[in-house]
């Protein structure tokens, strides 16, 4: 019985990382969480897993930093995530990186303005 459970749950990862996105979600106090979103849904339904996970969050932003700095939105939009990643990981300079090396799979880091804390504070601590 235990096989089948373990045969299951690798079934179930492998899953995650062929049909989601994996996203680790830093809020601007320094917490952070993994969430996936299937490939296939929008923008909108990404940010609508944001709320769900962090229970009810007001997001005022959402954004990534590309390797040169650059503070890139996420927008809320009926965009499918996949065509967001591709077009920021496809363009050159890349924008859109993995935070963890290989044979980690691949998590795109994304921030959360949720008003809590001072953004300037942990936009500038990015980069100390």
């Amino acid at each position: 019985m235990n096989n089948l459970y373990q045969d299951k749950y690798n079934e179930f990862i492998n899953n995650i990382h062929q049909q989601m996105f994996t996203f680790e979600l830093t809020k601007n106090c320094g917490y952070s969480a993994f969430i996936t979103v299937y490939k296939n849904q929008t923008l909108m339904e990404l940010y609508n897993n944001i709320v769900q996970h962090f229970e009810n969050i007001q997001i005022k932003e959402l954004y990534f930093i590309s390797p040169e700095r650059e503070k890139v939105i996420v927008p809320f939009s009926k965009q499918v995530v996949s065509n967001f990643v591709r077009a920021n990981v496809m363009c050159n300079p890349c924008k859109l990186t993995s935070i963890y090396n290989e044979p980690n799979p691949i998590v795109y880091r994304l921030y959360i303005d949720d008003g809590e804390n001072n953004e300037s504070r942990h936009y500038s601590s990015i980069f100390l």
